[in-house]
């Protein structure tokens, strides 16, 4: 009697959890279904037209593979990080029993349109792109490159020069009322950074700039990167 007992409390256990499983599967299902039902991809994330999309931007700089002189370009490894709002990805989450956060494909979301004004080549290095969310509709989205971009160059010094290749980075269609764009930090993440054994990376600020022009009132933002590195004598 009592081993059939413990058998059917082991049955009713095994029960429970797969019940409480297949629920924990079901609520990121159904949640991720009801976020995106009637989502459009090409508006920008706000519910009032008049509202801006604060964009916090960052790059980690993974690895400097060539200075090449005879093109004038720099070819790296880069780790973007952006963060924003996104009014029509949020959800309840006051009782606790909601998920926290869900993972989403980018394809199927806005994304800001962050192109580097300067690239002469960009190769994604995932194959696969996505976005954390949270229930307060904060997007995070980490995408990785490894981008040769245009450097104006000067070897007048040579062997022992320094040379200064920026990034620039801004939004192709949006001017600042639209999508206002700010740096996460005054400087790339360099606390991953592999050494290059030609060049000493010395420094990599960042700054934001601003311009307006006389046809039109409103700004239009750029993040701009100076990587500064300097030579290695062997």
């Amino acid at each position: 009697q009592q081993r059939k007992i413990k058998m059917l409390f082991s049955l009713i256990f095994t029960f429970l959890i797969l019940v409480f499983d297949v629920q924990a599967k079901s609520k990121e299902r159904s949640l991720t279904t009801q976020l995106l039902e009637d989502y459009c991809v090409s508006g920008r994330p706000v519910k009032d037209d008049g509202t801006t999309v604060d964009v916090k931007f960052g790059v980690t700089l993974q690895y400097i593979e060539n200075l090449d002189i005879a093109k004038q370009s720099l070819t790296g490894y880069y780790w973007l990080n952006l963060k924003w709002t996104d009014e029509y990805l949020s959800w309840d989450n006051t009782d606790g029993q909601v998920l926290k956060d869900i993972r989403l494909r980018a394809e199927d979301i806005w994304l800001p349109d962050i192109e580097i004004y300067n690239m002469l080549k960009r190769e994604d290095l995932r194959t696969r792109d996505t976005v954390v969310v949270t229930s307060d509709g904060s997007v995070t989205w980490i995408p990785s490159y490894k981008i040769t971009s245009l450097c104006t160059m000067d070897t007048t010094s040579y062997p022992f020069d320094e040379q200064t290749c920026e990034l620039k980075f801004g939004s192709w269609v949006y001017d600042g009322l639209k999508m206002n764009l700010t740096l996460t930090d005054d400087s790339m993440d360099l606390g991953t950074y592999v050494s290059n054994s030609d060049w000493e990376l010395v420094s990599a600020a960042g700054k934001r700039n601003t311009v307006v022009y006389e046809c039109c009132p409103e700004p239009y933002l750029d993040l701009g990167f100076d990587i500064k590195l300097r030579r290695i004598v062997h």
